[in-house]
This record gives structure tokens, sequence and C-alpha cells, in this order.
């Protein structure tokens, strides 16, 4: 199998967990609500990064630049995630936002291109990030927060 599919089928599933858990969970109806139309950032996203990543041949830096695109266009464009706008908390939801998004991108790569050790620093601060979201989401969803 080519690091193009591997890539791409590898970010799919990390779309659907990460996404799930840090949006969704535990309202399944919610986010059954918003299928199909939500498999376009599920299959759209993972496609471009393959493209650019496998196709085009994108240098790390580039990459990095168009996920903090991608974070604006799914984040600010299409959410419209008020975090993102709001004072103090956007100064801590960028960084976590772009954390998260580096997560969906970078670590599919990592995995592809067997670099995960020589980034488990960097991976390791992304699950942290990842699972504090998780966490949080859940509590917030299940009204565990309220």
């Amino acid at each position: 199998m080519s690091k193009f599919v591997k890539y791409f089928a590898i970010s799919v599933i990390f779309w659907l967990i990460v996404e799930w858990t840090t949006a969704f969970q535990p309202d399944l109806q919610r986010w059954l609500s918003f299928w199909p139309e939500i498999w376009i950032f599920y299959i759209g996203f993972p496609l471009i990064f393959a493209v650019l990543i496998y196709k085009r041949m994108w240098s790390n830096h580039r990459i990095f630049m168009a996920t903090l695109m991608e974070v604006f266009i799914v984040e600010i464009v299409f959410t419209q995630n008020a975090l993102l706008f709001t004072l103090p908390i956007m100064v801590l939801a960028i960084p976590v936002g772009i954390s998260l998004y580096s997560f969906l991108v970078f670590v599919p790569k990592w995995i592809v291109d067997r670099e995960l050790g020589r980034n488990k620093w960097k991976l390791a601060l992304m699950v942290v990030v990842w699972a504090f979201v998780s966490f949080a989401t859940y509590a917030s969803n299940s009204g565990a927060g309220a």
C-alpha cells in the first residue's frame, strides 16, 4: 500500500476519533445529525493533506502553514467557534486548536513515515491536549460541567 493511501486511511480514522471525542461525545444523536455533510471534513482534509505531503512533497513547515489555514477554515469560517473570538479564553483556545489540528495532520504522517519516536515529545504534548479537551467535552456535553 502506498504512503498516500496509508496516510489517507489513518487520517480519516483520526478525524473520526478526534472529532467525536473533542466535539460531540457522549451525544451520538447530535453527531449523527451532521451526517453525511460532516464527511466532507472527514474525507476532504485527509485527502488534501495526503496530496500535499505525498504528491506535492511539501516540507513540514509548509504543511504546518496549511494546518493553520485548516484551523481557520474549520473553526472560524464553518463552525464559528466562539472560544476563538472571546478574550481571555482565546489565549488558550488558539494554541489548543493548533495542537489538535496538528495532531490530526502530523501524527498520521509520523506513523506512515515511522517517525513517532523522533517526535515523541510533540506527540506526548498533543495527546495530553487531546485528552484534556476530550474530558472537558464529555463533562460539558453530559451536563457534568454545569
